[in-house]
């Protein structure tokens, strides 16, 4: 018995021979490093897709569309004279525009493992609620420091002159904004 070895494997497929017809012999063939092909049942199934990304389309789709329903509640106007309605509407239709982008984009997207990471998690979120928590007692420029210094402190990289600088372009910036140019009444130090 004669054992012949290949570099591919291959899959044959034989029909019977018919009287009008040769002998067929159908083979496909690949390497072993690369997977197998596809059968025709499995294209198009959901292995395909990248399921983080996919759930985050799916998110914002049901976020759109939660949005739009109660947007549609209030008056829309006119484009010259813009009803309550109109741009909760227009965020909402993009919002779902958006979702289904993501959502087609996400069948052709390299599936990575996403690793969760609490410590971004952790000192966003409690710089935001410092800021909410301390904005009335120490002040809207202290309060914004603490918030951009936590804020920066996520990432280990990050130096202390870096976050300062930051820091203070962004108080700045935010005193500029809302102070100067909405004139939002809070007190720049102390309460």
């Amino acid at each position: 018995m004669k054992s012949r070895r290949r570099s591919a494997s291959c899959y044959r497929k034989k029909r019977a021979r018919s009287p009008d017809k040769p002998f067929i012999i159908a083979a496909a063939c690949h390497s072993p490093a690369s997977p197998p092909p596809p059968r025709p049942s499995e294209i198009g199934r959901m292995s395909d897709f990248n399921r983080n990304e996919l759930q985050a389309a799916l998110v914002l789709i049901g976020l759109g569309i939660g949005c739009l329903i109660i947007a549609l509640g209030y008056p829309m106007g006119t484009v010259v004279r813009m009803g309550a309605g109109f741009f909760p509407v227009a965020l909402s239709v993009l919002l779902i525009g958006l979702g289904a982008v993501l959502a087609w984009q996400s069948r052709t997207a390299e599936k990575t493992e996403v690793v969760l990471r609490l410590r971004p998690f952790v000192m966003i979120l409690g710089g935001i609620l410092a800021w909410a928590l301390m904005v009335d007692r120490i002040g809207f420029l202290p309060a914004t420091a603490i918030l951009v210094v936590l804020c920066a402190m996520v990432e280990r990289e990050t130096t202390w002159r870096s976050a300062l600088l930051l820091t203070a372009g962004l108080c700045v910036f935010g005193w500029l904004v809302f102070i100067v140019g909405l004139k939002i009444p809070l007190s720049m130090l102390g309460g």
